[in-house]
């Protein structure tokens, strides 16, 4: 006889999509808090994704210094972007704490459009990157008040 988890064992998921009347590809946003790690995944093409990205940050209690540590796990490893918006997204996850512990490794899967070879704008980024950082603190309030 097999046990069902309880829910309070299972990992917290949200799903968002990002409208046109705020960027200009409709964009979806899933965020997956597990035990031990987040999962991002970011997608401006029907659920695909393009690129998977791990990133870890370590707090130095000697020097108060932040390390982040990028990896490429699968994708083009040329493309810049993709390590940008882990980057971004962890650090600004770091600083909803106290910002002076570790934080769980991210693991993040993107999917951008390329408009014409020209990528995503500074803004278009910006609205995503705060998109995503919404949507995983409303899971983190939705474990908390579990």
């Amino acid at each position: 006889m097999s046990k069902v988890p309880s829910p309070s064992s299972l990992p917290t998921t949200l799903t968002k999509r990002i409208p046109t009347d705020k960027i200009e590809t409709p964009t979806d946003v899933l965020v997956t808090i597990f035990s031990d790690r987040i999962q991002i995944l970011i997608s401006q093409k029907s659920g695909k994704i393009g690129s998977m990205l791990s990133c870890n940050h370590e707090y130095s209690q000697i020097d108060n210094s932040h390390t982040f540590q990028v990896s490429n796990l699968l994708g083009k490893r040329e493309d810049a972007l993709p390590s940008v918006y882990a980057r971004q997204i962890l650090e600004q996850i770091v600083y909803l704490g106290d910002g002076m512990s570790n934080c769980p490794p991210l693991l993040l899967g993107i999917t951008l459009e390329d408009k014409d070879g020209k990528g995503s704008s500074q803004e278009e980024f910006k609205i995503i990157v705060s998109e995503v950082i919404s949507l995983y603190k409303y899971a983190v309030q939705t474990i908390s008040s579990s």
